[in-house]
């Protein structure tokens, strides 16, 4: 995407539409001035440099209705004050702060002043391979740790690479990413137990089909004990083991859709008996295995 200049919110409001999502701006500002930069690594991921004067830009739930996104999107802001709102909870911006957003649900970005950042957008299955868990990680300031300052670095230094290299850093990037949220700096877990917790179901959402996934591996995973990971999980009123079968479940149902057998579905999905694969599937969505299966394409 060539670089943009503008000189009205209608400009604005078009250029970010394109450039992320579908979008809406305000500002109180009698004149405006914002540019942004977009550099394309691969096909799904994107950095974009981003200046503005102060404004809002928000995505309500008219527009996810009309034109759904499935993005995720991660401020690196550099320049400035601001905010975002996202599930009931407002994380700030400042200088060197990261904070993930997600084009899915209603959000609301604030800059009261002249701002800049940069923005590294890709879709939510980098992150999840179900989609199962993830707004938990939304409008919370990423905790500092080695991955982010090297992801930061890397985010700002993209100019316009080509070809393999761009695909190269896209997918450093995304790594990179998945190394933050899963709360993992050189074997130590995060300092927040919420954002510990978060990639830890991000986790496990993408190795649930492994059979011999177990609480306990999970914790040896993230160099935690048992208990603490039990403790992490009993704040949301839940266990490590029933989100484990959940996200077996949630797997299995998606390739059910697809058109696999039940028993491929099962097997596929970390279920070593199908019986009790039956059983547990029919509690977690009130219907059989085979009744999905039928009404697939």
């Amino acid at each position: 995407m060539s670089p943009v200049a503008v000189s009205s919110v209608t400009e604005w409001t078009r250029a970010c539409s394109g450039a992320f999502v579908p979008l809406r701006v305000h500002t109180a500002a009698s004149a405006f001035r914002a540019s942004l930069s977009q550099v394309r690594l691969g096909p799904a991921v994107t950095v974009t440099r981003v200046v503005s004067e102060a404004s809002t830009v928000f995505r309500d739930v008219d527009l996810i209705r009309r034109q759904p996104r499935d993005d995720v999107l991660i401020s690196l802001h550099r320049r400035g004050r601001g905010s975002i709102r996202q599930h009931e909870r407002t994380a700030v911006l400042g200088s060197g702060s990261a904070v993930m957003y997600d084009a899915a649900s209603p959000y609301v970005l604030a800059f009261p002043g002249t701002m800049s950042e940069v923005v590294l957008q890709l879709p939510r299955r980098t992150l999840t391979s179900t989609g199962h868990t993830f707004a938990g990680l939304t409008a919370v300031e990423l905790p500092d740790s080695a991955q982010l300052r090297s992801l930061t670095m890397l985010a700002a230094s993209v100019d316009r690479p080509g070809g393999d290299e761009a695909e190269a850093i896209g997918e450093a990037l995304v790594g990179l990413l998945r190394a933050v949220v899963r709360g993992r700096d050189d074997g130590s877990p995060a300092a927040d137990p919420r954002l510990l917790a978060e990639g830890i179901r991000l986790w496990i959402d993408e190795n649930a089909a492994d059979p011999d996934l177990t609480p306990e591996r999970v914790a040896a995973h993230f160099h935690i004990a048992v208990r603490t990971l039990q403790k992490l999980f009993a704040a949301d009123g839940e266990s490590p083991a029933a989100f484990i079968r959940s996200c077996r479940l949630h797997h299995s149902r998606r390739l059910l859709v697809g058109g696999a057998t039940v028993n491929e579905a099962a097997r596929r999905s970390g279920f070593l008996d199908i019986d009790s694969f039956t059983r547990a599937f029919k509690r977690e969505f009130a219907q059989t295995p085979s009744s999905v299966r039928s009404t697939a394409p």
